[in-house]
């Protein structure tokens, strides 16, 4: 008989026991997570056997993965800080892109669980492949490997864009008529379905999986063709929430109003205002709002003394406790973008 594992492609030894004396980061939240009392765990365990028993209608498999979903998010808002071990977190973001790729076999329309996956793979693709690829090439001149890395990551945001597409369908099927018909359908369409602050987040994540593709990937602004969908998306977060998901939204727009040249329709003073906006939001705890800054508006604007000040403040920063992993990734950005210094500004 086939397995799960088998057909969906999930490796079995993510499931492993740890060894002796040994706890996995996954084994920690299990443990932690079904350690709670049962009332405020994902599925309690008269559902379960409410399902089991009767089975009119009730997908346990569904419940059991919405409730696995839940209870992840749960622990990673409570703890999911104490991590700042790049290596070992990098692990758990790609062993979860590929249980994600899985999960959604079978749940394909839960929302949370989309969610996720995309941010998963954004995250994996920007924090360690890209940051990977740029130590490659800055450090060690390996411009192969580098490359190779680049066109992972490119991989990671095609499935992102394509998994972000499909979570605006399971709002309302009416997505790809609003697509087709130009932003003069699109905007309303958004408008209509995404009006609360519990919206923010899908506005945020829909929009940065159209986003990375323009600004991470190789294919450049060549693959900007669905850029003002994304906008919008972020801008409407902004309308309802600017503070919303750490002002991603704000930052985002400013990275490419910093990104595309002038000539192209790119504004850099705008973009560096909009990137000063989110730091002001996120009292400058967010490291990586600064580095993106340096590195995107500074070199435009030829203002070195504004990289250098940018970069500095992220170097010399103490520990941010709700910002601590991203925060060290942004640290090691900063690093690799001092040496860039001479590459980047004519003077």
């Amino acid at each position: 008989m086939e397995t799960w594992f088998a057909r969906t492609g999930v490796r079995a030894d993510l499931v492993h026991s740890p060894g002796a004396g040994e706890e996995t980061l996954t084994g920690w939240y299990f443990r932690d997570y079904h350690n709670r009392p049962m009332g405020v765990r994902g599925i309690s365990l008269g559902v379960l056997l409410a399902c089991s028993l009767v089975h009119s209608g009730c997908n346990l498999t569904g419940l059991l993965i919405r409730g696995q979903t839940d209870g992840a998010a749960e622990f990673a808002e409570e703890r999911g800080t104490e991590f700042a071990d790049r290596e070992l977190v990098g692990g758990v973001i790609a062993d979860g892109i590929v249980t994600s790729t899985g999960l959604l076999y079978f749940v394909e329309d839960y929302e949370p669980l989309l969610l996720s996956a995309i941010f998963g793979r954004i995250a994996y693709g920007v924090g360690w492949l890209g940051l990977r690829a740029e130590e490659l090439e800055v450090e060690e001149g390996k411009f192969d490997e580098a490359e190779k890395l680049q066109k992972r990551a490119g991989l990671l945001y095609a499935s992102a864009l394509r998994l972000a597409k499909r979570t605006l369908r399971l709002r309302d099927e009416g997505f790809d008529a609003a697509i087709a018909g130009g932003l003069a359908t699109f905007k309303p369409w958004v408008d209509e379905h995404f009006y609360r602050k519990e919206d923010t987040e899908v506005l945020v994540v829909t929009g940065l999986a159209y986003f990375v593709q323009m600004i991470e990937s190789e294919e450049g602004l060549a693959a900007a063709v669905d850029l003002p969908y994304g906008r919008y998306l972020l801008e409407r977060s902004i309308e309802i929430d600017p503070t919303a998901e750490d002002a991603q939204a704000l930052s985002t727009i400013g990275i490419v109003e910093c990104t595309v040249p002038e000539l192209m329709g790119g504004r850099p003073k705008l973009g560096l205002k909009l990137m000063q906006r989110a730091m002001e939001l996120t009292e400058r705890k967010s490291h990586g709002i600064l580095v993106s800054a340096a590195e995107r508006c500074a070199p435009p604007l030829q203002d070195r003394a504004l990289f250098r000040k940018l970069l500095m403040e992220v170097i010399e920063s103490g520990d941010v406790p709700e910002f601590r992993l991203p925060n060290k990734i942004a640290r090691r950005r900063a690093e690799l973008l001092l040496k860039q210094t001479g590459e980047l500004f004519y003077d």
